[in-house]
């Protein structure tokens, strides 16, 4: 496991964890002191027999006693909601570094991920993590203690009986290593068959219509079930390994107890020891089979958090998309895109572009018309950076893109992409997309109008304060496609890339479109994919994209 990570959470939380250290390790002292009082406190009822001053000096014996067990709750208690708290808080941050860290990812990553992988990791995976350092990490000294006092003390009671406890430890080890090594194979699968489960529920939630359209219901749900009992059946025999290290190591102490007592009753009739002595070392040895079977324990957690860190820190070792951290700041862009000699493929795909070329001057109008497949969206997405070419350069304003700050660059264009990508909230929310609603209302007004979204959204219940559930599935497809218009024009940007954006408009709806957008795009550039004559007339110039590059069709629009 990585000592840097370890050592970089550590020192960030390390004021809470000083401080569970400090109460773990006085609950040590207190646990430490506990058998001793219990043992004089049986000793003397032994010895004292019904003596008539028993009951005095038992209540004398007694109360040490109870304020040890007093201390040793209170601490404990203390230590687990300092514990929970600091557990809570990694476990925060953890989330928020990997979900920063995933979103600065270019797509491609995305491409080549299952979204399982990404939300377990971020779910329970993390918790795994946050548990051991926050609990498993920091109460190693605290056991480590107890076993080492519960041992010393041993040997200062009777040296020759406590040689039996050294002898065991081996027998400790030798089971605490072998059923670590099972259980760091058994996290790596159930991980694997929880992530499967995930991307088989997100799937098909995603796809649904399609599923209720093809009548194929029995079908995913013998899939669910399949890797549900799988994923089930992986945790079971990971829980029944889990649940064999502490009692089979507590057998292991208790046989070592009991042959203490065979040995120790011999020790008492002879008279080498007490009775208090016997008790206490008996009390002593029990106590150390907690802090070796939490140890033991403790090296299974060790495996799982092992696989955990290796997939956390492969993603965080991944590079963000350039022109996060350090690219050149863009106010206000003039519009001005110049693409030379462009190549680009995705992996393991035939090239899409092999030297492209293609200027558009600062508020012109293209049209970008050609077969499906030929690259359209993709130079889209390349014009976005979602992507980086191979080779070639695409520049704004004579600027090399990859030389921009990557989120800069994005807030120039207002993408309308062919399908709405709309999430679970009000119509209201969905257009001004991250500022708050409440503060442009104005603006977001004016963006429905010139979507022509506004008649349809007044005539709802609740207007612009509808909620339109997950991917805006409560809207019909005509109006998902004017709120993602109305969002790109809420943005008010120096460039528009509309992506067959008034598909699934009436001709009415979309002449009402063109004739507003007249004023709405003037002096703004603007890149239109689209096959429709209607849209095709916005623009100043018509090109069509082939394998070969770009060729001007004979049409303009007026």
């Amino acid at each position: 496991m990585s000592f840097r990570f370890w050592s970089e959470w550590a020192r960030r939380f390390r004021w809470q964890l000083t401080l569970i250290g400090a109460l773990t390790l006085l609950s040590s002292l207190a646990t430490l002191a506990v058998p001793w009082l219990a043992a004089q406190v049986l000793g003397g009822v032994v010895t004292s027999g019904s003596e008539a001053s028993s009951d005095f000096e038992l209540s004398q014996a007694i109360a040490p006693l109870i304020a040890a067990l007093v201390l040793l709750t209170t601490l404990n208690i203390a230590a687990a909601i300092v514990s929970e708290r600091a557990s809570l808080s990694i476990l925060t941050e953890l989330r928020k570094r990997i979900y920063n860290h995933v979103q600065m990812m270019q797509l491609s990553f995305h491409d080549a991920s299952r979204s399982g992988d990404v939300l377990a990791l971020t779910s329970y995976e993390v918790g795994n993590l946050s548990d051991f350092l926050a609990n498993t990490i920091a109460n190693a000294p605290a056991l480590i203690l107890t076993a080492i006092g519960a041992l010393l003390i041993l040997f200062w009671i009777d040296p020759v009986m406590a040689m039996i406890v050294p002898v065991l430890i081996p027998v400790f080890i030798i089971m605490a290593r072998i059923a670590g090594r099972r259980l760091r194979g058994f996290s790596g699968k159930v991980r694997a068959a929880e992530v499967a489960l995930i991307a088989i529920a997100e799937r098909d939630l995603e796809i649904l219509p399609a599923i209720k359209a093809f009548a194929t219901e029995e079908h995913h749900r013998q899939e669910f079930a399949a890797a549900a009992e799988k994923s089930r059946h992986l945790a079971m025999k990971q829980a029944r390994l889990n649940a064999f290290i502490g009692p089979a190591m507590a057998l292991v102490a208790a046989l070592a107890a009991i042959a203490v007592l065979i040995f120790g009753s011999e020790t008492l009739t002879e008279g080498r020891n007490s009775a208090a002595e016997l008790f206490a070392f008996l009390l002593y040895a029990a106590l150390l089979t907690r802090p070796v079977g939490s140890l033991a324990a403790m090296y299974g957690a060790y495996q799982m958090a092992r696989g955990t860190l290796a997939r956390l820190e492969a993603v965080l070792a991944l590079d963000p998309e350039q022109g996060h951290l350090d690219g050149k700041k863009v106010k206000r862009s003039e519009g001005a895109i110049a693409i030379e000699q462009l190549h680009f493929s995705y992996p393991g795909r035939p090239e899409v572009f092999t030297g492209l070329d293609l200027v558009i001057a600062a508020g012109e109008t293209v049209a970008l018309t050609g077969d499906n497949g030929v690259g359209k969206s993709t130079l889209v997405r390349l014009l976005l950076r979602f992507y980086d070419a191979q080779a070639g350069e695409i520049s704004l304003d004579g600027d090399d893109i990859r030389d921009l700050d990557v989120q800069d660059l994005r807030r120039q264009f207002g993408y309308v992409p062919q399908r709405a990508l709309l999430f679970n909230g009000t119509i209201a929310e969905n257009i001004a997309f991250g500022q708050a609603p409440t503060d442009t209302e104005e603006m977001v007004i004016r963006a429905a109008k010139s979507a022509q979204a506004d008649k349809f959204i007044d005539a709802l219940p609740d207007g612009y304060e509808t909620q339109i559930g997950d991917h805006g599935v409560r809207l019909s497809g005509g109006q998902r496609q004017r709120i993602a218009l109305a969002r790109a024009l809420f943005r008010d940007p120096p460039i528009y890339i509309l992506d067959e954006a008034t598909s699934m408009y009436d001709l009415e709806g979309e002449a009402a479109f063109i004739e507003n957008c007249v004023s709405t795009l003037k002096d703004r550039t603007v890149i239109i994919i689209t096959h429709r004559p209607a849209s095709l007339a916005l623009a100043d110039r018509v090109l069509k994209l082939t394998p070969n590059g770009v060729s001007e069709e004979p049409y303009k629009g007026a």
